[in-house]
């Protein structure tokens, strides 16, 4: 982050600390609790929710302690399972992305939360954390969504439309033969879904069956093969660290990224060649039918484990809430890491922070990601067939056949 947004920062958390005085004093004071949270959202958005543990605690529960243990997706997943299933182990709260929220529930180590927690200040992305009319976690922001990134260094104006980008990216390149024009993790479905979604296709059909071989997939398939093979506007190879680091250090002009990396590209002592200067946002550019690829949407949020009961549920809720809707503390939290707000009720726009409102803009054409469990049959048969096609070894066709074949397959084991 810049020096002066380490300033904001300070200046947000000191708002906060007094804002909170009018949240504190609407109800009894508690006692200190020793609270533990799995968090999936980084190590330097953790530093922010400590802050904001730490002003909640010295306003509402002096001497409370809040334990904040950094997982990535996959091992919070498995920890969390294992933890459940062993019994014991369980943090107090889960913090991450709605994806794990469907598995969590059909293990039974989150509680549902309508009953304990006012839910309708949420009204932006709450759906994202509900199964069979339950709310089983509390957005602490919006978005998680892939959007397009440039470096306005490099790309004056974001291209409009597929057809542009390609042209765009091969000028760059051309101007600038160390720097490769357009890279994303091709390889990965969080990535392709918005194409799939884009050419009028889903997961799942009017029934709820779910369908990965229709005319849109294949057609999605075979719009990512040409960009890497007939288009050439791909690296050889890239994945996530790849293109990441390449955008940092100004050798890649555009990407494909998501919001949680917004906060790194404005610190210019890990990004040289960003900045609030160089970065630029948009939506996904228009495919050749007039659509937009729509990637999926959601936040993160917060669960609370089976078992947290009495005091220390009290402890959360109150935290939670707070964290969650009061203005101060929503600000300093949610737009201090650069995130869109999960309530209403704190607004962005240019004026106040121009690059939040881009990725509001980019927000807009996105889609509500579904929080069933059933959706990790998806992720699982798409990959190694995604992987097959952007090695140029398998046709979209035969791509979106085995895709299927393979969800089905998953389906049937959880039955």
């Amino acid at each position: 982050m810049m020096k002066y947004g380490k300033l904001l920062v300070f200046l947000l958390v000191a708002l906060t600390a007094f804002g909170s005085f009018g949240f504190a004093l609407a109800q009894d004071q508690m006692e200190p609790v020793n609270l533990v949270i799995w968090s999936q959202d980084g190590e330097n958005n953790d530093v922010f929710l400590a802050e904001q543990f730490q002003v909640w605690a010295d306003t509402v529960a002096p001497g409370s302690t809040l334990e904040i243990v950094q997982k990535e997706t996959e091992t919070l997943r498995n920890d969390v399972l294992a933890a459940g299933l062993a019994g014991s182990g369980l943090p107090d709260m889960i913090l991450g992305p709605n994806d794990a929220i469907g598995v969590f529930v059909d293990a039974g180590v989150i509680q549902p939360l309508d009953g304990i927690f006012d839910v309708t200040p949420y009204t932006i992305n709450l759906g994202a954390a509900q199964l069979g009319g339950e709310t089983f976690g509390i957005p602490v922001n919006a978005g998680n969504h892939l959007m397009l990134m440039y470096n306005k260094s490099l790309v004056e104006t974001a291209p409009n439309t597929w057809e542009e980008l390609i042209a765009t990216a091969k000028a760059v390149t051309e101007a600038n033969p160390d720097v490769q024009g357009f890279a994303y993790n091709l390889n990965e479905p969080f990535w392709f879904l918005p194409f799939v979604h884009g050419f009028g296709g889903g997961t799942y059909d009017a029934d709820g069956n779910m369908v990965l071989d229709s005319e849109a997939w294949v057609n999605a398939y075979q719009f990512v093969q040409d960009l890497k093979f007939t288009n050439g506007v791909l690296p050889e190879e890239c994945d996530y660290a790849c293109a990441d680091s390449l955008f940092k250090e100004g050798s890649v002009a555009m990407i494909l990224n998501g919001d949680w990396a917004i906060g790194e590209y404005l610190n210019t002592e890990v990004s040289p060649a960003l900045g609030e200067e160089n970065l630029g946002l948009a939506p996904w550019p228009e495919l050749p039918n007039g659509s937009r690829p729509m990637p999926f949407t959601a936040g993160k949020f917060i669960s609370v484990s089976v078992g947290v009961e009495g005091e220390k549920l009290e402890a959360v809720t109150s935290f939670v809430t707070w964290l969650s809707t009061d203005s101060a503390a929503v600000t300093a939290y949610a737009l201090g890491t650069s995130r869109l707000p999960a309530v209403a009720s704190v607004e962005v726009s240019a004026e106040t922070d121009p690059i939040l409102a881009m990725s509001n803009a980019a927000l807009q054409s996105g889609m509500g990601m579904p929080a069933d469990a059933s959706l990790r049959c998806m992720w699982d048969s798409v990959r190694p067939n995604l992987e097959a096609v952007m090695s140029n070894s398998m046709t979209p066709a035969d791509a979106a056949a085995e895709a299927q074949i393979a969800a089905d397959d998953c389906l049937a084991s959880l039955e």
